[in-house]
């Protein structure tokens, strides 16, 4: 159903309802000790602050949903894109590794399973000391180890997310904790053992076939893009034997579709899940405040049956058909403004079958380029492989930022049709 309220309108009503609560609670908290008797007095007055302060904390993320959307509608970096950006992947190859103290690294062994912080340094352990860990399907804990990553054994990596948050597509299709894995820069599967599944997920790293690199010691070759090095058929038949399970049509199994059974749930009102992304550093504390704030006022649009940030599902009015284009790799393209997008789906927000995620929103307007056609990728549900009849498209660096899902870490590439695209000169 469409939106008959303007966005602005809705939150903006929403930020001045609650600064003129905040302020009208201030003021009776003042006020509350001399009109009531001491006890009941300053009793009142701590309830009165109390709901003052959350009132203004709303509107103060109220305040910031507006700047967000403007910032959206001009196609200006989005604020939560722009303060979690120390986290890209090539700024933290270009940082050199940081010394963690001591007791950041307990915690992180106590709420990850593991020690590994976002940007450290590790080495991919050997082969033969992975294969050690793994059972008769080559699965540790679940979590299959696959031939596209037999390339990457002995070479070092720097630590990328924490999988202390993930979404389960297949079964539950709720969020769930992987304990002890990681994700790497650049470690990235290229679908060569399953069939040439074009999705380009992130590759999911155990703990237990890494170490963390002494920093006194002079770093080796560090991985830097997996297309640089596909020598995954270098290894023996004999080697590779173990992993060969899940590699063969008509259905695959691979790290996506096995992430139910390598994690597990997490509590709807666990403080721990709270801290993880902090811990972990998947995530800096102004992009955590950000995330959060706008989380909250979110929940305050629903509760009062507002318009929640970002929004997709705007009314649109006799907008031209938008064509499809053909695009090649390299070739620059902006992300088109939300009401030409909305003119392209469907009621169930998809064109041609594919969802338009409210992620991509971050990027209206924004130049990117073309990395790579996605003509196949494994279903992940069934683990059939399906062929698009329109080709999909993946831009260069722009992935599932995870912020509506309270940080979800698994990073994920974003699909785009053409004609959610344009090129500069339309």
């Amino acid at each position: 159903m469409s939106i008959s309220v303007s966005p602005v309108k809705s939150y903006a009503k929403s930020t001045i309802m609650s600064l003129l609560l905040g302020g009208a609670c201030i003021v009776f908290a003042l006020l509350a000790p001399y009109w009531f008797p001491p006890i009941f007095g300053w009793a009142i007055c701590v309830i009165a602050t109390i709901v003052g302060m959350i009132a203004l904390f709303i509107a103060a993320a109220g305040s910031m949903v507006i700047a967000r959307y403007f910032r959206m509608e001009r196609g200006e970096e989005d604020f939560f894109l722009r303060a979690n950006r120390s986290r890209d992947a090539n700024v933290i190859l270009a940082t050199p590794p940081m010394h963690r103290t001591t007791i950041r690294r307990w915690l992180a062994q106590k709420i990850l399973g593991h020690d590994l912080i976002v940007g450290d340094l590790v080495e991919i352990r050997s082969w033969a000391e992975i294969q050690s860990t793994l059972d008769k399907n080559g699965c540790l804990e679940g979590l299959p180890f696959m031939p596209e990553m037999l390339s990457m054994c002995g070479k070092q990596a720097r630590v990328f997310r924490s999988m202390n948050r993930l979404f389960d597509y297949r079964k539950t299709r709720k969020m769930r904790h992987m304990d002890g894995a990681v994700l790497l820069v650049d470690t990235v599967c290229d679908g060569s053992s399953h069939g040439g599944c074009e999705a380009a997920c992130h590759t999911i790293w155990k703990s237990d076939w890494l170490r963390r690199v002494d920093l006194s010691i002079s770093p080796k070759e560090t991985v830097r893009d997996h297309r640089s090095d596909r020598g995954s058929g270098d290894f023996s038949k004999e080697v590779r034997s173990p992993l060969e399970w899940g590699t063969r049509p008509p259905n695959y199994s691979c790290q996506l579709t096995q992430l139910n059974a390598a994690s597990m749930p997490i509590g709807k009102r666990s403080f721990v899940n709270f801290l993880r992304p902090i811990v972990a550093g998947n995530v800096t504390l102004r992009g955590f405040v950000i995330g959060w704030m706008t989380h909250l006022f979110n929940v305050v649009q629903h509760k009062r049956q507002g318009v929640s940030f970002p929004e997709i599902d705007v009314e649109v009015k006799d907008l031209a058909r938008i064509p499809e284009l053909s695009l090649n790799v390299g070739d620059k393209v902006f992300v088109r403004g939300l009401k030409e997008i909305r003119s392209t789906l469907n009621a169930k927000l998809e064109h041609r079958g594919m969802g338009f995620e409210d992620d991509m929103l971050k990027y209206c307007g924004q130049p990117l380029y073309v990395h790579s056609e996605i003509k196949k990728l494994i279903d992940i549900v069934t683990g059939e492989m399906r062929t698009m009849k329109t080709p999909a498209y993946y831009l260069r660096g722009i992935h599932f930022s995870g912020e509506r899902q309270q940080f979800n870490a698994q990073w994920e590439p974003l699909f785009w049709r053409s004609v959610w695209l344009r090129r500069e000169d339309q």
